[in-house]
Parts: structure tokens; C-alpha cells; sequence
């Protein structure tokens, strides 16, 4: 019988590309986003599963995993760059607690594809709580830093390319590629899988 496998040859994901937005209710009830990038030198996706354990009579004594939940956080980490508004809602944040620490956080990643077109992937949206805020201190003749953890309330919406792209491309109504002006490059719309 024939071998089926066909090495097929990925994008690589640069993780410069990845966009993180968070929004705020306006007074009218409406979400106004924020571009979290200006300072932000790390991002450190952080999926954690909830996971249990059991052997069964039909596994030969041998235990099994299932993953119950999962938890997905983000590490932010880099200079504190004060007057941007993103990480001032968030520095503003640090001496709050409850629902007042809770924002609509949003990850866009793209992909650079072969014809130096950018094109987005994947999202991660829905309610989020930011923790573990520091916004400024380090050595003296270092920059201010800046780091917080952003934490998904419930599974985030995942919206991927091969199976929302008229969704996922409406996400620029409110979240402008920012990666198409920094890297002077086309975004091309999401009309089939990128790969």
C-alpha cells in the first residue's frame, strides 16, 4: 500500500504580527479598543488545561487524560509607555479590584504570506481580567516596566480563517490592522485557508 503523507510546508508564525486590542464601555455603552503594542516587548500565550486522571476497566489498568477545561492567559511584559492609552487603562487599573479590573480583550495573529501580503489567521475575543499589574520600577538606569496578565473569563470566541473569514475580516471595522502601516503591506481578505 502507497504512503499518503505529503510534507506540506507551513507559514511560520512571527509573533510581531500578533495583534492584542483591549476595550473599554464608553459612556454610551459602546466598546472603544485600544492597540496594546507601544512598549510590549513579550507576549506569552499561556493555555492552561484543567485535566483528570482515571484507569478503567477497558484501558488494560493503564490511565487515561481528559482535559475538563482550559484557561487562557496572556503574559504581557515590557517598558511602561505612559500616555499610551492602552497600558494607561491598564496602569490606571492597579489599585482596583472586581469587575473594575475586567475588560473585552482581543488577539488577532497574521501571517505574512509569500507575497508580502498580510492575512489574519486566527482570533482569540471575549472578557477578560487583567492582574498582577505593574506599571513602572526596574533599575535606575533602565526603563519603567511594565507587565500584567490578561485572563479569558470563559472560552474565549476563536475565530479561525478556514472557518469564519467573512467574521474574522469584519474584526478591522474595529481593529485596523496596525501590522499593514509599521510594515507598508497589503491585508488581503480572508477568502479561503491561507495554507
Amino acid at each position: 500500500m502507497a504512503s499518503t503523507y505529503k510534507d506540506v510546508k507551513g507559514d511560520i508564525l512571527n509573533n510581531y504580527l500578533n495583534e492584542h486590542w483591549i476595550a473599554k464601555p464608553t459612556a454610551n455603552g459602546d466598546l472603544e479598543w485600544f492597540f496594546l503594542g507601544n512598549g510590549i516587548t513579550q507576549v506569552d500565550f499561556k493555555p492552561t488545561d484543567k485535566k483528570k486522571t482515571a484507569a478503567y476497566y477497558d484501558g488494560g489498568g493503564s490511565e487515561g487524560t481528559t482535559v475538563t477545561g482550559v484557561t487562557f492567559s496572556l503574559d504581557v511584559t515590557g517598558d511602561r509607555a505612559i500616555g499610551n492609552t492602552a497600558q494607561d487603562i491598564i496602569a490606571d487599573m492597579d489599585s482596583e479590584t472586581g469587575k473594575s479590573r475586567v475588560v473585552q480583550f482581543r488577539r488577532i495573529e497574521y501571517i505574512l504570506n509569500d507575497d508580502n501580503k498580510l492575512q489574519a489567521t486566527r482570533a482569540y475575543d471575549g472578557e477578560a481580567t487583567v492582574s498582577d499589574i505593574q506599571a513602572g520600577g526596574g533599575a535606575a538606569d533602565d526603563n519603567g516596566s511594565f507587565k500584567c496578565t490578561i485572563t479569558y473569563n470563559a472560552k474565549p470566541h476563536v475565530l479561525k480563517a478556514k472557518d469564519d473569514a467573512a467574521e474574522l475580516d469584519a474584526l478591522q471595522n474595529d481593529n485596523p490592522c496596525q501590522n499593514k502601516d509599521i510594515l507598508h503591506v497589503d491585508l488581503v481578505p480572508n477568502g479561503s485557508d491561507p495554507n
